[in-house]
């Protein structure tokens, strides 16, 4: 199962956030900002038998207004991957209707909040993208773009996930604090039914 950590990218540029002037300073490229690319990029390759390379990913959101925002816009780049790949693609704001997803071998890819008044951010200081792969009733599988060997040992992230490298488990109930302060959390990709 690939799986892409967005900290090898630094010399990969990305621009990003174009509707704005441009990305923030030092956050020009996937190490800082692609998230959502590295998590496209990973859909593809358990769904599909393509492949969807970083760099490809990158020119893709580019070409088709996926980084107007700050980041990776997944409303823009979820259709993307739904025509070109041939993906049925959704979002919601429903924890359940995500578990039951995973278990028919869909992927979701979870917007989730960083650090905010009362809570310590588990996934990111800021919005970040993880990949859920799978739920078992007490832990969901997890693939985090965005892993180092000190990231969960951090204060007030400590006990709070399961690392098995490449993976992280976590709780059902972690997850829906990660996401209870944002509009739009769940994005739902699986195999298009014949």
């Amino acid at each position: 199962m690939l799986y892409v950590n967005q900290l090898a990218y630094p010399h990969l540029k990305y621009n990003h956030n174009i509707a704005h002037g441009g990305p923030p300073e030092g956050r020009d490229n996937v190490a800082t900002s692609g998230c959502g690319l590295c998590c496209a990029s990973m859909v593809v390759d358990q769904l599909t038998d393509k492949s969807l390379p970083i760099e490809e990913c990158v020119r893709l959101a580019e070409d088709n207004g996926a980084s107007q925002g700050l980041g990776t816009s997944m409303f823009v780049m979820g259709e993307l991957l739904a025509d070109r790949y041939n993906l049925d693609y959704s979002w919601t704001n429903d924890i359940e209707a995500v578990i039951a997803h995973l278990q028919k071998g869909g992927r979701v890819i979870v917007l989730v909040d960083g650090d905010r008044e009362g809570y310590v951010g588990l996934f990111a200081k800021s919005r970040h993208y993880i990949l859920l792969v799978s739920y078992d009733g007490e832990e969901f599988s997890i693939l985090d773009p965005h892993f180092s060997d000190t990231k969960y040992t951090e204060e007030g992230r400590v006990g709070r996930v399961r690392v098995d490298y490449p993976f992280i488990y976590s709780s059902k109930e972690e997850i829906m604090l990660a996401t209870e302060s944002l509009k739009e959390r769940y994005f739902l990709f699986s195999r298009k039914r014949s």
